[in-house]
């Protein structure tokens, strides 16, 4: 035995889950991919927002990146998707 090491050797060496750029507890997306185990939450790195599977615009959102949990979403810098109530065209209110 001994002697240099083999492919399985190095494979065991490579850390099984990196995190994403956004730390740990998420992951990059890959397009046309779906989110890796446990990761269900939508972020989108441009508005900084994240969405729930309870959030109206889940579907039709594309993640940049996936989130394990709210608290990492937030820990990234992220917001949790809010309906904000419409502005009224009433001038009385």
């Amino acid at each position: 035995m001994g002697g240099e090491p083999t492919l399985f050797d190095e494979l065991r060496a490579v850390p099984e889950k990196t995190a994403g750029k956004y730390g740990e507890g998420s992951a990059d997306a890959v397009p046309h991919q779906g989110p890796p185990d446990g990761f269900t939450i939508k972020g989108n790195a441009q508005s900084m927002l994240f969405h729930t599977p309870d959030s109206p615009y889940y579907g039709r959102t594309k993640p940049e990146v996936w989130f394990r949990t709210e608290a990492d979403a937030e820990r990234a810098g992220f917001t949790k998707y809010a309906r904000r109530p419409r502005k009224s065209t009433n001038p009385r209110g």
